[in-house]
């Protein structure tokens, strides 16, 4: 709830943050301007000044590398796939923990099922078997 009749005062910054934010997006000309300016560094532009077309490159789908460049020094296993494609796992969990919680449990992580589960719990002695998915 950020709405200031509900909860006074301290709603009023998060209430015009929220309300700024939807006439950027209402405005085509202004979300333009707002994502050619927040682009990742790594994004390719094409000559009209906006963010290339996401089309697949060889046999890897377009998201691939849709992180960019990693943040810092490599700790631990590169992942070479994924959104995170030339990150560490060690990059990843400094940045991005619900993603390493995701990738745990997906079958291209098998491999690193040990390592992820590490660097989300330092203390962990044993992995815990994947989650199942909800039956339906």
């Amino acid at each position: 709830m950020a709405h200031p009749d509900l909860v006074g005062r301290k709603g009023l910054d998060v209430m015009r943050a929220l309300n700024e934010a939807w006439g950027i997006l209402k405005d085509e000309a202004r979300k333009a301007a707002w994502d050619r300016e927040n682009r990742p560094r790594s994004a390719p532009v094409n000559a009209a000044g906006s963010q290339a077309t996401a089309e697949p490159v060889g046999d890897r789908p377009f998201w691939t590398g849709a992180m960019g460049r990693p943040p810092g020094r490599a700790i631990g296993t590169v992942l070479h796939f994924g959104i995170y494609d030339g990150w560490s796992l060690g990059e990843i969990a400094r940045r991005d923990r619900g993603y390493l919680q995701w990738l745990r449990d997906r079958p291209e992580a098998t491999e690193l099922r040990g390592e992820i589960v590490r660097q989300l719990d330092p203390d962990a002695e044993e992995p815990p078997a994947p989650r199942q998915g909800r039956r339906r």
